[in-house]
């Protein structure tokens, strides 16, 4: 509740353009931002770019912004919608899948480190193989902590193809981690 409160407050100083408090609001947000945007993308310099972009249009659209969602969802919805944009200028696909324990390097033990890179393959093979929308997703689902509902909202398909397409990308990531004798 109290969390809640801080950031109402700070979106009111960002709505008096105050921009120390938008810095302040977007810390909360900013790694798992990135991430989300690092791992649809694929590059971490055009995330960097993307991230930027987002922040931007945030800032000029904080008085757009509606208490009616969470202020996280709106600011996913952002760079859903800057990486999309992109996407279809570039067409470029993702080819970053890492988990953070994926990326944790085991230096004393060789072995180790080689499963890790071969499981982080797997991966990111499996979630590049996905149909875009089934991608797109999971790793909003993923990453930015949105309900499907969220999701739904920022994608602008119904509640129901959401989990339909969450549902299929989970299916395809399982089979690809079965046929590669992972789970």
């Amino acid at each position: 509740m109290e969390n809640n409160l801080l950031e109402n407050q700070l979106i009111k100083r960002c709505r008096n353009g105050e921009s120390t408090a938008f810095t302040e609001l977007i810390k909360r947000y900013r790694k798992q931002l990135f991430t989300y945007l690092w791992r649809l993308c694929g590059d971490k310099l055009e995330a960097e770019d993307l991230m930027q972009e987002t922040l931007i249009k945030a800032w000029k659209g904080i008085l757009s912004y509606k208490h009616e969602s969470k202020f996280s969802s709106w600011l996913f919805t952002i760079a859903h919608n800057v990486a999309m944009d992109y996407y279809r200028k570039s067409k470029v696909r993702s080819s970053i899948f890492v988990t953070d324990e994926l990326r944790a390097a085991d230096y004393n033990n060789p072995h180790t480190e080689l499963i890790r890179n071969e499981l982080r393959d797997i991966l990111e093979c499996a979630v590049n193989s996905l149909p875009e929308k089934q991608r797109e997703v999971f790793l909003l689902r993923e990453h930015s902590g949105m309900t499907f509902k969220e999701i739904s909202v920022a994608t602008k398909e119904p509640l129901n193809t959401v989990l339909g397409h969450m549902h299929y990308a989970m299916e395809k990531l399982k089979k690809a981690l079965r046929v590669k004798n992972v789970i």
